[in-house]
């Protein structure tokens, strides 16, 4: 009786310790449930700095995109890290060549200026037309810090804003002359618009059109090139975008 007795008991406890594995195993199984699952021996920061690194990334993609999206909105200005001084500095030294103070090379007048056009496109003279129009270290030295780009709203760097005059000034000269080139163009007169910028000691004329005389008898108005600029009795062009 009394090993019954004994052998009862250690098999309630026996009982009593599988209830209790069970509710370890239980527990122990909800909580893995419950957090994510790592892998033998694994250390979880790595795994922290890597969520944290593609984290990063994401932030990273989406100011990219959204720049992207900025640099396409009209009034969209570039605001450069360094000063103006340091970016003319940078500018000039890229561009090389002697310091322009003012203009030279140009005509003493508009009327001057846009005849001497005429001529050198009716004889397809790139040379010429070169010579009429602003050098890079013309603008950098004498006309960038009398510009709009040099102030807000519309500021750029010097060597963007340059891009932005000359890119279109270069494929409008090319197109005009692949029309125009070697051929009469039977001027009669020039209009610009009558709003003139004045931007320090530099006179900026835009919206200016050529009369041509037409095969007909009549004559045709075209905006041949872009704006002219005047500075200390001196005219030259500022661009030669048009419109073909």
């Amino acid at each position: 009786m009394v090993e019954i007795l004994r052998f009862a008991q250690d098999d309630n406890k026996i009982l009593a310790a599988s209830k209790m594995s069970c509710r370890l195993f239980r527990t122990i199984a909800l909580s893995l449930a419950a957090t994510p699952l790592l892998a033998c021996g694994s250390d979880p920061k790595p795994l922290a700095a890597r969520t944290l690194a593609d984290s990063a990334r994401a932030d990273s993609i989406a100011r990219a995109r959204q720049d992207s999206i900025n640099r396409t909105l009209p009034g969209y200005v570039v605001d450069s890290i360094f000063p103006i001084e340091e970016e003319l500095r940078r500018f000039r030294l890229a561009a090389g060549g002697d310091s322009a103070t003012k203009l030279s090379g140009g005509s003493r007048s508009r009327e001057e200026l846009v005849r001497r056009f005429v001529r050198a496109v009716e004889a397809n003279d790139v040379g010429e037309l070169h010579a009429m129009a602003v050098t890079t270290r013309e603008f950098s030295d004498a006309y960038y810090m009398d510009s709009p780009y040099s102030h807000p709203p519309y500021k750029q760097p010097p060597a963007m804003a340059w891009s932005l005059i000359q890119n279109p000034s270069a494929d409008g000269l090319t197109r005009l002359l692949r029309r125009f080139g070697n051929n009469p163009l039977g001027y009669v007169s020039h209009t610009c618009d009558p709003k003139v910028a004045r931007e320090g000691r530099t006179t900026r004329y835009t919206g200016c059109t050529v009369r041509m005389a037409g095969a007909k008898g009549d004559t045709i108005e075209r905006r041949l090139f872009g704006s002219i600029i005047a500075r200390d009795g001196e005219f030259k062009f500022l661009s030669y975008t048009n419109g073909f």
